[in-house]
């Protein structure tokens, strides 16, 4: 570890946020030490954009923000740098055979125009700092007037990993199925992920996937731990994503980010 990173990209909730939804101080100033020496920094989160703008700001060293798990890839000025939707004629396809095998299953759909549109009995589990006025209807397939980024899936009964392993084996090859880094899974355009999101990024700005860092906890950070030259899983990641990561640093509410960057700075 003797030479910056070209690019650090850090998921949100479990890894650079407390349990409390917290920064720490000593986060904020390690990121912000790498970022005063050249590294691109980039927020990568299953998060819409408009519940990470606070923490752009209170970051002040963010350059890119890859949301929706790779959808939507934003400039930290809040311009759109790259949009992946749903392709037009696959836009409900997923959602109704999801609804067709679990009848009782909730939607809600990530619009591309921003907006949220959600079955009237869909029931999330978003962190609790989340300020979102979706738009509920009685049946969000009927509503849906316009491209759509993702679809969660409320599974309510039925286990999430059961429903991705069951919808993986129905999803035409534009579109698939995966977890969205909680509980509800997720349906997108085929491809689109964290990792994709930040290749995307590297290459605007000349960065080779090896010369990347990248830091999470859930199952959505996979792809981009696959993408990464180095990967750092938070000790309180999810035991597939500790097998997979090149390092394990101290939990998120221990400042396992810190920890790691405090090392790289010091050599």
């Amino acid at each position: 570890m003797n030479s910056l990173p070209g690019l650090l990209a850090f998921d949100i909730d479990g890894t650079l946020l407390r349990s409390d939804g917290s920064l720490s101080n000593r986060v904020r100033q390690a990121i912000q030490a790498v970022k005063s020496r050249g590294c691109i920094v980039v927020l990568s989160t299953g998060r819409p954009w408009k519940q990470v703008t606070t923490l752009v700001d209170e970051l002040a060293a963010v350059d890119y923000c890859v949301c929706l798990n790779g959808a939507t890839v934003f400039h930290s000025d809040g311009s759109l740098f790259e949009m992946n939707t749903i392709p037009e004629e696959f836009k409900l396809e997923g959602a109704e055979i999801a609804r067709n095998r679990f009848p009782n299953i909730a939607l809600a759909a990530d619009m591309a125009d921003g907006r949220h549109i959600w079955d009237e009995h869909f029931v999330h589990d978003f962190p609790s700092d989340f300020e979102i006025d979706p738009i509920r209807v009685a049946d969000a397939l009927t509503a849906i007037d316009g491209p759509v980024l993702t679809w969660l899936l409320d599974c309510k009964d039925v286990d999430p990993r059961n429903v991705i392993s069951y919808l993986r084996g129905l999803m035409p090859q534009a579109i698939e199925v995966r977890p969205s880094g909680l509980e509800t899974p997720e349906i997108v355009k085929a491809g689109v992920s964290k990792g994709s999101g930040l290749n995307s990024v590297a290459q605007k700005k000349g960065i080779q996937p090896n010369e990347a860092w990248a830091f999470g906890d859930g199952l959505n950070d996979i792809e981009m731990f696959q993408w990464a030259g180095r990967s750092f899983a938070m000790e309180n990641s999810h035991p597939k994503l500790l097998a997979l990561a090149d390092q394990v640093v101290p939990s998120h509410d221990e400042d396992g980010i810190a920890v790691a960057l405090e090392v790289l700075l010091a050599s």
